[in-house]
């Protein structure tokens, strides 16, 4: 408040109290904000994290179609030296890049036996199964449970896969032995032999057990007995081909898709598929979500509480706007009674200002300025506060800016009414008053010294 009687000083421009920090941090908002500005890509640092995160999808994607095309071929080196080390910790791995062999593993949900037989030369393929009940009844004595023969056309792939059923059978140890025979193709001569020892065989020892679903006693849930499948010695592991780990890459990316983590491990690892093979595509699928989901969502989400302006960036962009207004109107702003406060459901603000020669605004106009500026800018940095905006021209005089009681006062002389000389509009009535007689006069003149004239009205 000044003191009364003396005049105040409006200043030009808006006193410097170190906000340079702030106006290089609303600068650097407004221009991520603006749809002006067009900033370059790449350029900043999730714009390098969604680039490495497309090209590593493009590298999985790329090496995962090329393995199961057979692009790689069919080597098993690659599985073979991951056995050696660390990465699998079920041991190394039997490699035989062109032996026929036998995969077997269960099947829980389906409650079946799955088999794969692989590098089998073209021709009639013999399969016999049997699942033999490990009960002992004597000396060396096996019951027999189960036993499925079938016939099945090897092409030039060299593979084919059939299932085995255990569903009716009772719990207990087992051993399933698979035993496939190959014969030359119908077609070729009478002769022709096979190349390889013949037959050849798996043998495994299972165990099977049945198991109840919890909530069994709700209506909607089956309640039926399901039987489960666990290999109890399964042998030295075969090493699986680049092709073979290429289709099963998209069997788990599936189930992990499908299903979780957990569900992708459970079938990999009921497949005999290698642990390496499984982390690799597990963490791949987990680095390209992350590398290509995370810059996006920060670009969606996380920039917008960055941007979130503190009450002293509002109060120093009202100033910086209300500043520019006053330049354009060529008004000055009395910055030592000039109020803004950020509150936390308002934004109060009070313009005191003095007009200039070169003012052409009224208190209205300049208002109405101001006002479409604030919410210019407050648009543009999603700043959604009432506004409560209150600008006055002050004329030398104190002002409570608490109460708004002193904007646009008056001075003593101003109050006094304005005094003007008439005399000369008095003077012509009279002038004209006296012709109006003088012309009266000599009508009445005329019409007296005429007797034959009558004047009427």
């Amino acid at each position: 408040m000044s003191r009364e009687g003396e005049p105040q000083t409006l200043s030009e421009s808006p006193p410097d109290d170190g906000t340079s920090k702030l106006e290089k941090e609303l600068n650097v908002i407004r221009n991520r904000r603006s749809k002006g500005d067009r900033r370059r890509f790449p350029s900043a640092i999730e714009d390098f994290v969604l680039i490495s995160g497309f090209i590593y999808g493009a590298f999985y994607a790329l090496l995962i179609f090329s393995m199961s095309g057979g692009l790689l071929g069919t080597s098993t080196a690659l599985d073979h030296a991951a056995s050696k080390t660390f990465l699998d910790p079920s041991g190394e791995c039997a490699e035989g890049t062109d032996d026929p062999w036998i995969h077997i593993y269960p099947d829980n949900d389906n409650e079946r036996f799955s088999i794969g037989v692989y590098n089998l030369p073209p021709g009639i393929a013999t399969i016999n199964m049997t699942l033999i009940a490990m009960e002992v009844m004597g000396e060396g004595t096996d019951a027999l449970s189960e036993k499925v023969d079938a016939t099945y056309n090897v092409g030039t792939n060299g593979t084919f896969t059939t299932v085995f059923n255990f569903h009716e059978l009772s719990p207990g140890p087992y051993e399933l032995s698979v035993l496939v025979n190959m014969e030359p193709p119908e077609d070729s001569d009478s002769n022709a032999e096979l190349e390889g020892e013949w037959p050849i065989s798996n043998d495994i020892e299972v165990e099977l057990s049945t198991s109840t679903a919890t909530l069994s006693f709700l209506p909607f849930i089956d309640d039926a007995d399901h039987t489960e499948a666990t290999i109890l010695e399964a042998g030295q592991r075969n090493c699986w081909t680049m092709r073979q780990l290429g289709g099963w890459g998209f069997v788990l990316m599936g189930a992990e898709l499908g299903g979780g983590r957990e569900t992708a491990m459970l079938t990999g690892g009921a497949a005999g598929i290698p642990a390496w093979w499984m982390a690799f595509i597990s963490l791949s699928l987990s680095a390209v979500s992350l590398l290509l989901l995370y810059p996006l969502m920060y670009k969606v989400y996380h920039q917008d509480t960055d941007d979130m302006l503190s009450n002293k960036h509002i109060e120093y962009l009202v100033k910086d706007t209300v500043s520019k207004v006053a330049a354009r109107l060529q008004i000055n702003i009395d910055w030592e009674l000039y109020k803004a406060e950020a509150r936390e459901l308002s934004i109060d603000i009070m313009v005191p200002y003095g007009t200039t020669e070169n003012t052409l605004s009224d208190n209205k106009d300049v208002r109405a300025e101001v006002l479409r500026d604030l919410l210019e800018e407050f648009s543009l940095f999603r700043v959604f506060k009432p506004v409560q905006l209150t600008v006055r021209p002050v004329n030398h005089q104190g002002v409570d800016l608490d109460t708004g009681i002193g904007f646009g006062g008056s001075t003593a002389d101003e109050e006094q009414p304005e005094r003007r000389d008439y005399s000369a509009f008095f003077g012509e009535l009279h002038t004209l008053a006296r012709v109006e007689e003088e012309v009266r006069d000599s009508l009445d003149l005329f019409f007296a010294r005429r007797n034959n004239v009558t004047m009427v009205g």
